[in-house]
Formats: C-alpha cells, structure tokens, sequence
C-alpha cells in the first residue's frame, strides 16, 4: 500500500553533510523494507559539500532551484558543468563528485534518489576532502 511521508515531520540530517540541510523523505526508516532513498537537499548561498563518491549505489539529482556547479573524477581530471533547474544529473557508482551553489544570496534546492540502499548510510559515501565548515 501507498504511504505519505509527511515533508514537515522529517528532522532535516546536518550530519553527513554539515554546509547542507538534507531531508530524508523516503528511506528504510520511513518505508520498512525499502531499496531506495530519496532526499531533499537545501544548498544555502555559497555553499559546498565535501567531493565523494559511493560504494553501494548510483545516484540521481534533480535541481528544482538555483545555479550548481557540479564537479566530477578526480582532482587531476576534473570536469565541471554549471546546472539549474529543471536540470537532472546522474552520478554513477564510483565516480567522485561534488558541488556549490554559485549564488550568494539565492538557496539552491535538488531531490537526490540513491538506488538500490534503503539510507544515505547504506550508500557507503568515502569522502575525499576535509569536512566544509
């Protein structure tokens, strides 16, 4: 059976992430037995997250507000592409990634899905930088 999960009852992680506000929607806490996690991410201005990558799962994002940058691979072979709304990226299994809200006034805003793990944890992220502050 269908299940609402209630976007004012979820206590927003700050975490994993510290420069970001992730809200964990869907997950193995909410829906028992689930292989998915879906979470809403706020980006406050100028704000950054860590470059990572997971073990255990690709990963979908859907920029529903602002301007990103996203930056993917390695530091010796980085890519990096501006996104906005309306925008998906896909990030798969492995690969580092990262990004920033390029604004300094504006929140940036996405929906992230991690397939195949029922939480952010089962993810298995491996940080390759320092916590942001």
């Amino acid at each position: 059976m269908g299940k609402v999960i209630r976007g004012k009852n979820i206590v927003p992680d700050k975490g994993m992430e510290p420069s970001l506000v992730i809200e964990s929607g869907i997950d193995s806490k909410t829906v028992p037995n689930v292989t998915m996690n879906m979470v809403r991410t706020i980006i406050p201005p100028g704000a950054r997250n860590r470059r990572h990558y997971h073990v255990a799962t690709n990963a979908a994002n859907y920029i529903l507000k602002g301007r990103l940058r996203y930056s993917f691979g390695p530091d010796y072979e980085k890519e990096e592409v501006i996104v906005e709304a309306g925008d998906f990226v896909f990030i798969p299994r492995g690969e580092i990634h990262g990004l920033l809200n390029l604004s300094n006034t504006e929140t940036a805003e996405m929906v992230a899905l991690y397939d195949s793990v029922g939480s952010r944890e089962a993810s298995q992220p491996i940080f390759v930088e320092p916590p942001v502050k």
